[in-house]
């Protein structure tokens, strides 16, 4: 074996472990040299019972075993490593005096041997054939590891979107992701997916007779992709709007049910959220003119509500979204002359959080409006801290630069 073969043989047995047994001190020393030099994980033991144990406790990839040893030689011992696990690799050195105990090997399953006295080419070739076929074993289960990790991470991707997918192959349902079954699946589905029958779901019962690929390729091929389906789980009819993908060279389509009706509920909800102010690129293009105007420094006031937390833990997310749309309406209500003056700007950098970008601000007026303005937005809950409107203001010099000033602007917000 060459240079090259044996860099390679190294590379091979890197993350390959070896239990060595030999009682004879001198061949011992001679040995574990060299298959030190190949493997970085190596134990020496004396005699079959402590090698016994060693393997036990470490599992070894390869054992390597002399067979006459004093307390227990290494017949005894390959026959309980086997017990243990009968796939373990065992390379067994022998005697001549020895041959008569090959076949006990034999029988317990060894069938790898090498003669002494040992001749280090021969060793070499022996081991090379072992360490591969494990070497090859450990790419095997990793590479299943990372496809099973990978699909692993799709299903929990799948799972966390929010609408209903299913993959079907012909007939059968192979995948449902947890809205599906939620909203779908009856305990016979759960139990099994082959009972699973797609038209049942269906107000228009034109369907009920058509196998589950029938009813898919009618889908495909209508221009229509709008039905009602029953919500197995709250047994209420909804209108969903179907999507089928099918993939090449192969039977399977992935089918995707957008609920119409959630939908359209939050399309109205979000219609509530009426924008009354422009946001954060806005305050970043404004901040731009000012630096480059011939303007005075200005003021820059950041507001906010404070105790949201603790309000929606009281109250819910609903009322707290009612609270923030009516906060919006009447800011823009409060300070319209001023905005209508180009006096000030507002702008919205999140739901509750807003910047007010003041050029003239006689007299500490806006700091005033805003203090009175906030008594109306304290609104005391449960005996615990009030929800209050909170403001804190930074005089600004037109000499500063615009990112820091908006980074500074971001971090006030943050202080509320």
């Amino acid at each position: 074996m060459d240079k090259e073969q044996l860099r390679k043989l190294r590379a091979i047995c890197r993350d390959i472990s070896v239990l060595y047994v030999e009682d004879d001190r001198e061949i011992s020393v001679q040995w574990e040299k060299l298959i030190r030099n190949i493997f970085s994980k190596v134990e020496v033991e004396k005699n079959g019972l402590h090698g016994l144990q060693n393997y036990t406790k470490n599992r070894q990839d390869i054992v390597i075993t002399d067979i006459s040893m004093p307390v227990m030689d290494g017949i005894e011992m390959s026959k309980r490593i086997k017990l243990i696990n009968n796939d373990q690799n065992i390379l067994v050195t022998f005697a001549h005096n020895d041959v008569e105990h090959l076949i006990k090997l034999i029988n317990i399953g060894v069938n790898k041997y090498i003669s002494k006295p040992l001749n280090i080419s021969n060793f070499l070739s022996n081991i090379s054939k072992i360490a591969i076929n494990i070497y090859r074993e450990k790419r095997e289960v990793i590479l299943e590891n990372r496809l099973k990790s990978q699909q692993d991470l799709h299903k929990e991707f799948l799972n966390g979107i929010s609408f209903p997918l299913a993959y079907f192959e012909g007939d059968e349902i192979v995948y449902a992701n947890n809205s599906f079954k939620r909203q779908f699946f009856t305990q016979i589905d759960t139990d099994d997916f082959n009972k699973f029958k797609l038209a049942y779901l269906f107000e228009d019962k034109r369907y009920i007779s058509m196998e589950n690929s029938t009813l898919i390729d009618e889908i495909y091929k209508s221009d229509n992709k709008t039905y009602l389906l029953m919500d197995v789980n709250k047994k209420i009819l909804k209108k969903y709007n179907l999507g089928i993908a099918k993939f090449k060279n192969t039977k399977g389509c992935l089918i995707s049910f957008v609920n119409l009706d959630a939908l359209n509920a939050e399309l109205n909800r979000f219609n509530m959220q009426v924008d009354y102010f422009p946001k954060r690129e806005s305050f970043s293009q404004a901040l731009l003119e000012l630096k480059n105007s011939s303007k005075d420094d200005y003021e820059i006031f950041c507001v906010g509500l404070k105790n949201t937390k603790a309000f929606i833990d009281k109250y819910g997310g609903a009322k707290m979204h009612s609270i923030f749309h009516s906060l919006a309406k009447s800011l823009k209500k409060e300070f319209a002359n001023e905005v209508a003056q180009k006096e000030l700007s507002i702008y919205l950098f999140e739901t509750n959080r807003y910047i007010f970008l003041v050029e003239k601000n006689p007299n500490n007026t806006i700091d005033k409006r805003l203090d009175n303005f906030g008594k109306i937005y304290s609104y005391s809950f449960g005996g615990g801290s009030p929800l209050e409107l909170s403001f804190v203001k930074e005089n600004i010099q037109n000499t500063r630069a615009v990112n820091d000033v908006l980074e500074n602007s971001e971090g006030m917000l943050y202080t509320l």
